[in-house]
């Protein structure tokens, strides 16, 4: 792309040629069956007392606390499961996303990339229709693979980044009770972008008796890097709790409705390509919501058994000394009939990601979305490759299913 910028005359020449290269550089993924599940047993057995002491262990935001009084003995092993081992954060990733994918007639200006950066003359269709590349200008159809290639991007264009443990490029802000029943909060960019960026909207439930405003670090990093996410209000049911997903469902689509009023989020946000995500209970429940129409992956963080059809690919996070999680997301990951990643963080409790504001669980998850959802492909080195990032310490025990 150098060349581009040194001969504006060889524009059209090299552009051509950059997209040819992409197309050789990019990994190859099986897409998972729109129709199947990511399911495993319905995990009602003990709930009780895995809610008991995940209410514990969660509520005060700690690692360790005290096991409930309705705690069993897999309840009580998480709620003293030990303390953080944060680690260092892990930089991984290239250059060769963002920008240089290109994306939309949305990604044209402002933050999506200029002509000279790949933003409007490398981009695909206004939603998405032919992937990477495929514009008039580099002449035809998905020339880098689009839907398996790099997520099936073809929305808006990222800035690329080398350094996923970084704040991203957008300023953010919170507004509280807002949603359904003035219950949630959402945390988003500010402003929201007036030059035709599409955000992607994003549900998050947070731990069981937790507000999301608990993980208020986490997920205004995620937010900088160009989501737009509603915390729910306080889940109180266990794994599985219908409520849970109900509260979900509600504030995902509450986000929904608003790219359609007169408001701040009008015409905003990418309604085809939303997330479903969560921590324990709450990534329960994001799992169980992977088959919305609009949900384009799921990620379940230290999250329990659950069954979706979901029709987009889905990303589990644990640790060694989740004693409990960890066992219920492998039954997830076992029955998963999606693309998957299991990754699983040395001497990380059930607790870790609320300290720290994620560890290294942060930038992975950060590159696991801008990579789905942007189609940024220097970030599929935090998961593809026996070398990616989460393969390598203080990751541990990386299980991928129906991938290539």
């Amino acid at each position: 792309m150098g060349a581009m910028h040194r001969h504006q005359s060889s524009r059209f020449f090299w552009g051509l040629l950059g997209v040819l290269a992409l197309s050789c550089a990019l990994p190859e993924f099986k897409k998972g069956d729109p129709d199947l599940s990511s399911a495993g047993t319905s995990g009602t057995s003990g709930n009780e007392g895995v809610s008991g002491s995940l209410a514990q262990s969660e509520q005060g935001g700690s690692n360790s606390g005290e096991a409930g009084g309705a705690g069993s003995e897999d309840g009580g092993a998480l709620a003293n499961a030990g303390t953080s081992q944060a680690g260092a954060d892990s930089a991984g990733g290239s250059s060769s996303g963002g920008a240089a994918m290109g994306g939309s007639t949305q990604g044209g200006t402002g933050v999506g990339g200029s002509v000279e950066t790949g933003g409007a003359s490398m981009g695909g269709s206004t939603q998405g229709g032919s992937g990477v590349g495929g514009s008039t200008d580099t002449g035809g159809q998905s020339a880098s693979g689009g839907d398996t290639a790099a997520g099936g991007t073809g929305g808006s264009v990222l800035p690329p980044t080398t350094d996923y443990t970084a704040p991203g490029p957008f300023d953010t802000t919170t507004d509280a009770n807002v949603g359904p029943n003035g219950d949630c909060t959402v945390f988003r960019p500010d402003p929201l972008d007036e030059n035709g960026f599409l955000y992607s909207p994003v549900v998050f439930g947070p731990g069981i008796g937790m507000q999301a405003t608990q993980m208020e670090g986490f997920l205004l990093s995620i937010a900088s890097h160009g989501f737009v996410i509603i915390g729910t209000g306080v889940l109180s049911g266990g794994p599985n709790d219908p409520n849970n997903l109900a509260a979900m469902r509600d504030a995902l689509d509450w986000l929904l409705e608003q790219n359609d009023q007169s408001g701040i989020y009008q015409n905003k946000l990418d309604v085809t390509r939303a997330v479903s995500m969560g921590y324990s209970v709450g990534g329960t429940a994001a799992v169980e919501l992977g088959g919305h129409e609009a949900v384009a992956t799921t990620v379940s963080i230290h999250g329990h058994v659950a069954t979706a059809a979901l029709h987009g690919p889905l990303l589990q996070t644990s640790g060694t000394l989740d004693t409990v999680g960890r066992p219920m997301q492998q039954q997830t990951f076992d029955q998963s009939q999606v693309q998957t990643f299991f990754g699983t963080v040395t001497g990380a409790d059930h607790g870790y990601i609320q300290n720290d504001n994620g560890g290294v669980e942060r930038p992975a998850i950060i590159a696991w979305l801008r990579y789905w959802i942007y189609g940024d492909t220097g970030a599929a080195s935090y998961f593809y490759g026996d070398d990616c990032v989460m393969c390598t310490d203080p990751w541990t025990d990386p299980q991928r299913k129906n991938w290539e």
